[in-house]
This record gives structure tokens, sequence and C-alpha cells, in this order.
């Protein structure tokens, strides 16, 4: 046997045996770090699930603070709108009524005027019919007709008849009268007198 020969030999079996342990070890270190970066993965995704969901979940409660809002704003547009069209139906109503009082005013007083103009027209009637004290011509100062005193006589009431030219020298008739309400006829040329018994009115 030479020297080489003589080196002691190493058994492979004894070899695969002592390599065993080192392959599990480094197997189970791997399986370990797979597992802990595995599970600080999960963790960030968990977390950025979380995150997400309450950023959807903040997001979603804006939205409905926002849908609310914006449900209020046009509930008090609606409600505005609704109190303009009352105000507007409000108002044409009253312009209405007014219109109508106005009209009404309109007729009372066009009525009122023709009252008036017909009083007036009575007392323009009145007045040329009617014979206050005096002398005077009968187709130029009063017209002709029959005359009666406005209200009974007291004392002495004196009337007379004169032929107009005469100078009160030729007496148609006269009277002197102290009650009741005397009535005289009167024609064209003639003077009429009236003294103390008041006004006389054209029958």
């Amino acid at each position: 046997m030479s020297g080489a020969d003589a080196r002691p030999r190493t058994s492979s079996r004894w070899v695969r045996d002592h390599r065993t342990p080192i392959v599990l070890g480094t197997a189970a270190a791997l399986l370990g770090a797979f597992a802990t970066g595995a599970t600080v993965v999960a963790a960030d995704r968990d977390r950025d699930a979380r995150t997400a969901q309450t950023q959807v979940t903040d997001t979603a409660a804006e939205l409905d603070a926002t849908r609310t809002e914006l449900d209020g704003a046009v509930a008090r547009a609606e409600t505005a709108e609704s109190r303009i069209d009352d105000a507007e139906t409000e108002a044409a109503t009253r312009q209405a009524e007014l219109d109508e009082r106005e009209s009404g005013l309109d007729e009372r007083e066009q009525d009122v005027a023709g009252r008036e103009k017909a009083v007036s027209k009575t007392e323009k009637t009145i007045e040329n019919n009617r014979i206050d004290e005096g002398v005077w011509t009968v187709g130029t100062d009063v017209e002709a007709g029959t005359y009666r005193t406005t209200e009974p006589v007291s004392g002495d009431c004196y009337w007379a008849i004169y032929r107009s030219g005469t100078n009160q020298d030729d007496i148609v008739q006269n009277d002197i009268v102290t009650g009741g309400r005397p009535t005289v006829a009167l024609r064209d040329g003639q003077d009429f007198e009236t003294n103390r018994c008041g006004t006389w009115d054209k029958q």
C-alpha cells in the first residue's frame, strides 16, 4: 500500500449526513424569511385596505353631507319660490280689488257729477223762477207765469201789479196779505212789486 493509498478516506455517507442539517437549516431560514416577508406584505396590504376603506367611508360621508346640504338648498329655494308665487298671487288679487274699487269710484264720481249738474240745473231753474223783494219787469227781469210765496207770510205782505211804463201810476191789482201763501199771475208788459212777502216761486 502506497502513501497515497494510506490517506484516510471520508465516507460519502458521512458527508451526506452532515450536509442534510445544513440544507434543512437553510431551507427553514428561507421559509422563515419568506413567511416574515409575506406577513409584512399582508400587514401592509391590510393597512392599505383599511386606509382605503376609511377614505371611502369619509368620502361617502362627505357626499352624504353634500347631498343633504344640496337637498336643503333645493328645499329652501322651492319654499322661496312658493312664497314668491304666493306674494305675486296676493299682489295680483289686491291689484284687481284696487282696480274694481277705482272703477266703482269712477262710477260714483260720474254719478255725483251728474247729480251735481242736475242740482245746479235745478237751482238755476229755481233761481230763474224765483222773485225776491223789489220791483221787477215781467218779460225782462222775471218770466211771465203764476207765482206763489215760498213760505207762508206773516205780518203785512204787500204786493202790486202795474202796467209797465206808467211809473207805477196804473195799478192793475194789489193786496195786503197777513197770512197764508198768496198767488199772483204775471203777464208780459207788467211790473211786479213785492214787500215783506219773502220769495215767490213760479208754479
